[in-house]
């Protein structure tokens, strides 16, 4: 009778559709849940004497070092990430302290620029205080290929610079213009061939004729009207003026004697005379564009019962 029973209970479980592999997976997730809620509770306790916790102790040892492992290989990943930032930090501020360094020295270079212009002009205001003066910049110098020793400064007509007036700086005599455009003007160097300034002794008050060398330096060379006069090296010599104070006034500082050569057979000597303004160093200058007004005169009285 047992026998009949079992067939008829085997029939429902196949039909079913339920295999042996699935009831016994489906019994051992069971079995985990059952335990994993087992364990949940009995550490729900937290006491020393907690069943769970060997196995806790076990994980530790075990994932622990894992742990350790893994934070030292993260480390130098980490530190040269930190490193790449720093870098790039420490460049950014490289470059902008670089950039502030520039800015400072150009602020320098200007300021001293500015300064020795300042200074310049108060030179120039000392050389001729009686004058009326433009001041101008060199800003062009004459071709090699002419052979003429001249400047072009940024004042012209418009400033009221016209051709035959006298250019100087804060050392002394420059040189004179002879061309001029509204903004520019062309001014030949004393120390050209073809300029002759007419030069006073200091000393003597002896007159004479400066005339250039066409040299680089600039040099001079001096000749007395009166061939009986001596000059001395170390003898100043300014300008005795022109007609008209065109194109020299007078009283400009020309340059200073080095030395003198007698000449052979007749009377008098040359002199080379140094000029105080050095044509390589020539930047700020002024044009003398209102000379003084005649000074007066004074009146000698007759004698009386003359």
């Amino acid at each position: 009778m047992l026998k009949d029973l079992g067939t008829p209970a085997r029939g429902l479980v196949r039909s079913a559709g339920l295999p042996r592999e699935i009831r016994r997976r489906r019994a051992i997730l069971a079995l985990v849940i059952l335990a994993s809620f087992t364990l949940i509770v009995l550490d729900a306790r937290r006491s020393a004497g907690s069943p769970v916790e060997p196995l806790r102790q076990a994980a530790a040892s075990v994932f622990g070092p894992l742990e350790s492992a893994g934070s030292s290989a993260r480390q130098p990943v980490d530190n040269l990430r930190d490193r790449f930032a720093e870098v790039d930090s420490l460049k950014a501020e490289n470059e902008k302290l670089q950039a502030e360094n520039e800015k400072l020295t150009t602020e320098l270079r200007s300021t001293d620029y500015a300064r020795n212009r300042a200074a310049e002009l108060d030179r120039l205001l000392k050389v001729a205080p009686s004058y009326t003066i433009t001041p101008a910049r060199v800003i062009g110098i004459g071709g090699a290929q002419s052979f003429d020793h001249t400047v072009t400064i940024d004042a012209g007509t418009a400033d009221g610079v016209r051709p035959d007036m006298t250019v100087l700086n804060g050392d002394g005599l420059v040189g004179r213009v002879v061309r001029t455009t509204e903004g520019t003007a062309t001014v030949l160097l004393i120390g050209d061939r073809n300029s002759t300034v007419g030069g006073r002794l200091n000393s003597t008050l002896a007159l004479g004729f400066v005339s250039g060398r066409g040299d680089v330096t600039g040099s001079l060379d001096y000749k007395l009207v009166d061939l009986r006069a001596r000059p001395k090296v170390g003898d100043r010599i300014v300008t005795w003026g022109s007609s008209g104070n065109a194109p020299y006034v007078p009283g400009v500082p020309i340059g200073e004697i080095t030395t003198v050569t007698p000449n052979e057979g007749t009377l008098g000597s040359t002199a080379v005379v140094k000029p105080f303004a050095d044509p390589t160093r020539i930047d700020t200058v002024g044009v003398v564009t209102g000379p003084p007004a005649r000074p007066p005169r004074s009146t000698v009285p007759p004698q009386k019962g003359g």
